[in-house]
Order: C-alpha cells, then structure tokens, then sequence
C-alpha cells in the first residue's frame, strides 16, 4: 500500500513537472525556432 502511494506521489510530480515545462517552454518555441534557423542561415 505504501510503495503504491509513494509511486502515485512520483507519478503526480512528473506530471506537474512535465506541465510547468511545457508551460515554461511553450511562449518559447517560436523564439529558439527563430533562433535555430537562424543559426542554420
């Protein structure tokens, strides 16, 4: 019971991580695309 629990715990934290990262990275897309092509030019 308790190893399920700690692993649901882990589990909700990979989820809230991977949310602030997409939130973090998501306005940012088109600047590192624009960047990135521009390195590539």
């Amino acid at each position: 019971m308790a190893g399920n629990e700690d692993f649901k715990e882990v589990f909700n934290w990979w989820y809230f991580l991977a949310i602030v990262v997409a939130l973090v990275a998501f306005p940012l897309l088109p600047t590192l695309a624009g960047i990135f092509t521009y390195l590539i030019k």
